[in-house]
């Protein structure tokens, strides 16, 4: 991609949780590597309950502690390993550095506060201005992402705009500070198909080459448009690697390229779109070897005799024994 640091590097990164019950640490993500280059958009997909999520809010650290444990790895960011941090040195990095668009604006603005006062005091957080410079910023960037009239949206609670304005209000208040990583976790989940192209079409707008983005979701149409790196996940690992280019002409692990046989697409019209049996299994139920052997048409026996690991084949890192 670049012939420059990555602006991100994510190193054998690996969590757990501790059970409410036994207080035993629980793996959920396990020895997971990345990097994400200034300019460049990855895309990290699998199903609900495979880790993306875990593993990307480990790098601002907005995991809860408890009972989240980070148990191993290294989170360099910009040449700093984010993880040997103290607490208060982090809280400079959120924000102003690291900026995150949530999956669901209605928790993750507050119902009591209007939005412009939500914004003034993220601005304010990590800029040394007036209020009212700060207001006329947030103003500035309502118009940006596309809010027909700033001016009213300011003085508004989230409740009393749609959930397709919310969503450009949370990417209003990440881009506002101009962060050199973003990191969107399913940001368009919750909105129709109309709404989701126009804030996919906004993000890529606004993205500036400078900086890096890490692109959360379970969409495979999302990620085709979004996408110039792809990271597929699943059960709290990597299962493959592959710039969007390589991955779309022929992607190689089994499970990667059963997610793009489900896609919905003009050959398939009218006839019934595949699906994947069984489930993800849960944290603590991986075997030893491949944990998606069975879920598998061409599952062998020597899958789940030993651990897989990560392999390149042709320009793909595929955690696949019989990939090709």
């Amino acid at each position: 991609m670049s012939e420059k640091a990555p602006l991100l590097q994510v190193r054998n990164l690996t969590i757990a949780f501790e059970n409410d019950e036994t207080r035993q640490a629980v793996t959920t993500v396990q020895n997971v590597s990345f990097d994400v280059h200034a300019g460049e958009i990855l895309c990290i997909v699998g199903e609900s309950g495979c880790g993306k999520s875990v593993s990307s809010m480990a790098i601002p650290r907005l995991l809860p502690s408890p009972p989240s444990i980070i148990q191993g790895g290294e989170i360099i960011f910009d040449g700093v390993d984010l993880l040997k941090l103290p607490i208060n040195e982090m809280r400079k990095y959120r924000g102003k550095r690291i900026g995150v668009i949530f999956q669901d604006p209605m928790t993750a603005l507050s119902p009591l506060v209007r939005i412009g006062d939500q914004i003034v005091e993220a601005v304010l957080t990590h800029e040394c201005i007036s209020r009212r410079e700060a207001m006329a910023k947030a103003l500035e960037w309502l118009g940006y992402v596309g809010i027909q009239n700033p001016a009213l949206a300011l003085r508004c609670y989230p409740y009393e705009l749609s959930g397709g304005m919310q969503q450009r209000v949370m990417i209003a208040m990440c881009l506002i500070l101009e962060p050199q990583l973003i990191i969107a976790d399913e940001p368009t989940t919750a909105l129709d198909v109309t709404i989701q192209a126009q804030v996919l079409d906004l993000m890529l707008k606004l993205h500036r080459k400078e900086s890096g983005m890490i692109f959360i979701t379970h969409d495979m149409g999302v990620v085709y448009k979004m996408a110039q790196r792809i990271c597929v996940m699943y059960a709290g690992q990597i299962v493959e690697q592959a710039s969007a280019k390589d991955f779309f002409k022929g992607a190689k692990h089994p499970y990667a390229r059963a997610l793009l046989e489900a896609l919905p697409s003009h050959a398939t019209r009218g006839t019934r779109l595949k699906a994947i049996p069984g489930q993800v299994p849960g944290p603590g139920k991986y075997g030893i070897g491949c944990r998606f052997a069975d879920r598998c048409a061409q599952a062998r026996p020597e899958c789940t005799a030993g651990a897989v690991d990560l392999r390149p084949v042709g320009d793909h890192q595929v955690r696949c024994l019989y990939a090709e």
